[in-house]
């Protein structure tokens, strides 16, 4: 009786989930449509509130929170995760670095491409111009390089695992994902949509990769290594 109670409340558990997914999705989505109407207001809300300390931590997590600082730390966990033999937290860094560097590829794809200026760009006359715009060539000029925000794609994608690997620590490190996407707005390089762009799409390809790519990941790569490892010993 209990087992049968307890597979109906796992089968009732698995057919919420993806309307929770798909409502959350949606929820996303229509926040970031509705952030370009708060973009301007929230400049002017950083302008006027330049806090000397506040800016300190935001250069501090901007400079720790890109694609490259956050491998970083991925590839010394997983060494530490590889020594400890601990296959759950090999396979959750492997797929939290995939993550983050296939939300990090996307998101800047579209950041070069998009053209949209940045808050502090006082240049340009208008928000977006595309890759061409007034005779020039935008593609390696950084103050046309402000939607979406890379720094937020690929920290969502990196803490966006845990959150949906069920880690109990998962929703805490994903504030940290929130906190580097804040520092953005805060240092004034990027508006509130490039930022909440970012979160969406680097946190979408962290589900994705976690329930699809994580279980090939713990078959086909991490269970072989440890197994091997383990038979060497």
């Amino acid at each position: 009786m209990e087992t049968h109670q307890t597979n109906k409340s796992g089968r009732k558990s698995n057919s919420v989930l993806p309307i929770f997914l798909l409502v959350s999705l949606i929820s996303g989505i229509l926040l970031c449509g509705l952030s370009f109407f708060l973009d301007q207001t929230v400049i002017e809300w950083v302008k006027t509130h330049d806090i000397k300390p506040l800016k300190e931590l935001a250069g501090f997590l901007s400079s720790y929170g890109d694609w490259p600082q956050l491998m970083v730390f991925g590839l010394i966990g997983l060494g530490l995760s590889l020594f400890l033999r601990n296959r759950r937290l090999t396979q959750l860094l492997i797929c939290m670095m995939v993550s983050c560097s296939l939300a990090g590829a996307l998101v800047n794809t579209v950041r070069l491409t998009s053209g949209r200026t940045r808050p502090n760009n006082g240049e340009a006359l208008q928000e977006w111009n595309g890759l061409w715009h007034d005779g020039q060539f935008l593609l390696f000029k950084n103050k046309y390089h402000s939607f979406p925000s890379g720094h937020s794609g690929a920290a969502s994608g990196f803490f966006g695992v845990p959150l949906f690997a069920r880690r109990p620590y998962g929703r805490w490190t994903f504030l940290i994902a929130i906190a580097i996407g804040w520092s953005r707005v805060y240092l004034n390089v990027h508006h509130l949509s490039d930022v909440l762009a970012g979160i969406l799409v680097g946190t979408l390809i962290a589900y994705l990769v976690w329930t699809w790519i994580g279980p090939v990941i713990d078959k086909r790569l991490v269970q072989p290594f440890l197994a091997r490892k383990n038979h060497a010993l």
